[in-house]
């Protein structure tokens, strides 16, 4: 499909307007050969046709190049019609979906501006970033990341010679996306646009990672123009100058907050103060860590503010925050806390739970190994099958919020979800996780991980195997005439053995 349209860009007799847009952005013939940039014609069978014979229109939704029309009425590629398309690669370069852009002056612009295949088992927008494949050496070898906004700013920044740049699919920057780069570089920056729009993007993105052990910094290309445009004004070298004069985050929101307010009264000084201690507050997993302290002691010192006071108040938000959170409520206050575990498995379970409230994409991995029915804690059942149910049926992670929201009044599974997030901060779960990520090939179970869910998988496998062995030893029948469950348990107590002896990151 991908080379489909690409020849149809171009060489299709239908494909002119396109290639006129092409160039209008100034796309070298190399840069679309490079990105396989392609262009589907606006009648919606097209791509069908040229299927026929190969494969099934339920293929081709499967892999979401067409849709099925409505009531019954066939299928056709009606996302895709007259669109300038682009391959999106996985980090080894095979092609998991598609994006396409409506072309200026068509006929039909009530459609998005731009579109994305649905996700599925090889394409969620949350984790994939569009040129990692091809920005991946160069990010490792100078040491940072640059983000961008879409395809065609990403795209112009690689034609520029900008190799470490990539971009998002239509969503903001989500945490699997920072927990995935920061494996490869320890310094991200996000351009944005410099209008309203772009700020405020900007903004929401620093309150969501600000606590994240990542040198964040916020650029706003000047002049109101995206990357695209700046870069064919600009040289490489202005724009890689602008990325490593990019702000700190929490100073870009200082700075922010500064343009809004001025600091010329009192008052104005105290409102600055109350929105960067709101911000502070708002920031999951940075209270109590140096780098709070250290933003704080320089807001104060800039807004001239004595820092026991906004040490105080800043308590004093985060209190109340926690009340709106719902997962310690005052009148739960003298409720015991969740017994500690007592015993290995126990304490494996509880590992496992402190995983996933720490890394929730590992939900992936735990939920096709093991349900709620292999815990023997029910408290710890209860969770894990709430995380589990997030998963299958509303297709989410099992993050913190969305967690206790389905919790909701249930004062024993609350408890115990903010006992679990406690212990796995004192432990340091995502140090642990993080370790060794580097050098592990994508894909792989980490190593802490796997580590974790050994004695679980063995405690589920022990009695089937146990079973085997005493079939064996009673005379039972031979391996070949095994019944179907006493084989299947076998396998596993083989397989799991063959990992345990050093087939590490091998679970799937």
């Amino acid at each position: 499909a991908a080379n489909l349209m690409h020849e149809e860009l171009r060489t299709g007799r239908n494909a002119e307007h396109a290639r006129e847009y092409v160039q209008k952005r100034k796309l070298t013939q190399e840069t679309v050969r490079n990105f396989r940039l392609g262009y589907h014609p606006e009648d919606r069978y097209w791509l069908m046709e040229r299927a026929r014979g190969k494969y099934t229109p339920a293929q081709l939704v499967s892999a979401g190049l067409l849709r099925e029309r409505d009531e019954g009425q066939g299928y056709s590629a009606m996302d895709l019609a007259d669109r300038l398309i682009f391959p999106i690669f996985d980090e080894r370069s095979r092609i998991v979906a598609f994006g396409g852009r409506v072309l200026p002056g068509r006929n039909d612009q009530n459609r998005g501006k731009y579109w994305n295949s649905q996700e599925s088992s090889i394409f969620q927008k949350r984790r994939t970033m569009y040129a990692f494949d091809r920005s991946r050496e160069t990010i490792r070898r100078q040491g940072f990341v640059i983000i961008v906004e879409g395809y065609m700013d990403c795209i112009a920044c690689h034609q520029a010679g900008v190799l470490n740049a990539v971009a998002t699919l239509g969503t903001a920057l989500t945490e699997e996306h920072v927990r995935f780069l920061r494996r490869f570089a320890p310094r991200v920056v996000l351009v944005y646009d410099s209008d309203d729009a772009g700020q405020r993007a900007a903004e929401r993105s620093i309150s969501q990672f600000i606590a994240q052990d990542l040198d964040l910094r916020i650029l706003n290309v000047p002049s109101g123009k995206d990357p695209a445009d700046y870069l064919e004004d600009h040289s490489r070298e202005e724009f890689l100058a602008l990325t490593e004069s990019a702000s700190e985050a929490w100073e870009y929101k200082l700075q922010s907050v500064l343009k809004r307010t001025g600091t010329a009264t009192v008052a104005g000084r105290q409102q600055i103060l109350g929105q960067m201690l709101e911000f502070l507050a708002g920031s999951q997993g940075l209270s109590g860590t140096v780098r709070e302290d250290l933003i704080l002691r320089n807001v104060c010192w800039r807004v001239q503010v004595d820092e026991r006071v906004a040490r105080q108040q800043l308590a004093e938000l985060r209190g109340t925050a926690q009340k709106k959170l719902v997962l310690r409520r005052p009148d739960e206050a003298a409720e015991a806390v969740p017994a500690r575990p007592e015993n290995a498995l126990d304490r494996a379970e509880r590992e496992l739970l402190e995983i996933l409230l720490t890394c929730p994409d590992m939900i992936e991995i735990v939920g096709r190994h093991l349900g709620p029915g292999d815990f023997r804690n029910v408290q710890h059942q209860r969770l894990l099958s709430l995380c589990i149910d997030l998963w299958k049926e509303e297709g989410e992670l099992p993050e913190l919020s969305r967690l206790i929201s389905r919790a909701d009044s249930d004062s024993e599974l609350l408890n115990l979800i903010n006992s679990v997030v406690d212990s796995a901060e004192v432990k340091g779960i995502f140090r642990l996780m993080s370790d060794g990520a580097e050098g592990q090939v994508a894909g792989s179970i980490p190593v802490h991980l796997e580590r974790v869910l050994g004695p679980l998988l063995e405690k589920r496998d022990r009695p089937e195997g146990q079973l085997s062995r005493q079939m064996q030893a009673e005379g039972g029948p031979a391996a070949g005439q095994l019944d179907e469950r006493a084989r299947a348990a076998l396998k596993k107590l083989t397989d799991f053995r063959r990992n345990q002896a050093g087939n590490s990151g091998t679970f799937k």
